[in-house]
């Protein structure tokens, strides 16, 4: 490292980085933008791994840090889609609002891990082009396209982490016509950016829901056409797919819905507290809906039926969405397109205000991921994502000025940010004043040059 990107006032690596692995995504910010020898540091893969864990870790503890990623579509023409993120408190109160995502409605999210989204663009139907995101950061890269791209009779995919390589792997499984076998089966890699044929399947589909990511797995129910005295019927499992080992696995259903009645339906959901697999079977439209968890994941016999409940409000069974630290569920209503929460304890009707066409609900961590790479939102659609700003440098100021100023959200790291704010204030005030007259380069790097500020203005604003 030169001598300019050294560290200065002998602030060792070690120290600092434990400093910033206690702070929030936003701080990280303004820390980049004090020297390059800081933005280095918080660019390595390894600090955003370390800061994840922790982020992880902190999350764990305080339930009341956990997020939602909403994403609804109003009623209009132009159907224009909302991201925002919620808290998992009492009111589900507003973080913050997602301005920049440049993904309209035909932009569906396959899953959310770790902070990125993998979308998928339902434009051109079938064409699978997927594009994984960090909304956070503003930034996205676009996927190959897979080995088979021919219009499927049925198809599902499902996005997750590879813990053991620190990889974001994609999987996506098609079946070409209603008659076939065997199941293709392709899987895509982050660190090869490739995809890669497997073995084919012989195990159909039930549903094209998008798969689920739970204990370094993606989940999605599966059919087996068996002779029951004569005559052919389904039988159900739930099959999963491990990210880390690249391996299949058969996980056996309870006995009805093993052999799930006709006019039942069932899908899955991820069930956080006890980081296991929920299945929600719905006895019909208009009776019943009854909720499956497997308290221990992997163990068959743990599967229990935890609660069951009617028709809220008027219509069709609402979707069920997922599932609040306190034991609630957030729901769907189908009629008024209500995302809702509900106490099934005292049957109590929570209304968010938050309504649309569609609605889907994610829990959500931010993070630093793909922050070394190259591609942003900002570079991709050209002027509607730049500041409007005549001078670049200005405009990106005023970017993180009004993301300092509108962010008023609380955050669990603040003891860390209280403990070090006044330390990192006087160094960076020493280090500006020292690199004032710094003809710095503006090739990714954050600079100081004659009182202004280069900024990689990719930060959420509110």
């Amino acid at each position: 490292m030169s001598k300019q990107a050294m560290i200065p006032y002998h602030f060792p690596d070690e120290i600092l980085f434990q400093i910033f692995c206690k702070l929030s995504i936003k701080s990280l910010g303004n820390c980049m933008c004090v020297c390059k020898a800081w933005n280095f540091l918080i660019r390595k893969p390894y600090f955003v791994s370390s800061h994840l864990n922790n982020q992880s870790r902190n999350s764990y503890r305080n339930s009341n840090s956990n997020l939602f990623l909403v994403i609804t579509s109003p009623h209009g023409k132009k159907r224009k889609v909302e991201y925002s993120l919620h808290f998992d408190d009492q009111e589900f109160s507003k973080y913050t609002q997602l301005q920049f995502i440049p993904f309209d409605s035909h932009h569906y999210i396959v899953g959310s891990c770790n902070g990125l989204l993998c979308m998928w663009d339902f434009q051109f139907s079938f064409a699978c082009k997927f594009i994984l995101c960090n909304p956070i950061i503003r930034k996205f890269i676009r996927l190959p396209k897979p080995c088979f791209c021919s219009l499927p009779y049925k198809i599902s995919v499902g996005f997750g982490f590879d813990s053991i390589r620190n990889d974001y792997k994609l999987l996506k499984i098609t079946k070409k016509d209603v008659l076939d076998k065997y199941i293709e089966v392709e899987l895509y890699s982050l660190n090869r950016n490739s995809w890669k044929i497997l073995a084919p399947q012989k195990y159909d589909l039930y549903s094209d829901d998008f798969m689920v990511f739970v204990n370094g797995a993606v989940h999605w129910i599966a059919c087996e056409k068996v002779n029951d005295h004569g005559r052919s019927r389904c039988k159900f499992l739930l099959f999963g797919f491990d990210m880390g080992d690249d391996v299949f696995k058969e996980i056996m259903l309870p006995e009805s819905l093993s052999n799930l009645h006709d006019g039942s339906e069932m899908y899955i959901v991820p069930y956080r507290e006890l980081s296991s697999i929920a299945v929600i079977e719905l006895v019909s439209l208009y009776e019943q809906c009854n909720v499956w968890v497997m308290k221990e994941y992997g163990m068959v016999e743990t599967w229990t039926k935890m609660f069951s409940f009617g028709i809220v409000g008027t219509g069709p069974m609402p979707r069920v969405l997922g599932f609040r630290e306190n034991g609630g569920l957030i729901l769907r209503s189908y009629n008024d397109q209500q995302v809702v929460s509900h106490d099934l304890e005292s049957n109590e009707i929570n209304n968010f205000g938050i309504r649309g066409i569609y609605a889907y609900v994610f829990s959500y961590m931010e993070s630093l991921v793909l922050l070394d790479r190259v591609i942003d939102a900002r570079s991709v659609n050209g002027a509607k994502y730049v500041s409007n700003a005549s001078n670049p440098i200005e405009g990106a100021a005023d970017d993180f000025i009004e993301i300092a100023a509108g962010d008023e959200a609380t955050d669990d790291s603040s003891y860390a940010e209280d403990f070090t704010s006044s330390a990192l204030s006087e160094l960076g005030r020493r280090i500006t004043v020292e690199n004032r007259q710094e003809n710095v380069e503006s090739n990714g790097f954050i600079g100081l040059q004659k009182h202004n500020v280069y900024f990689d203005s990719f930060f959420y604003s509110n």
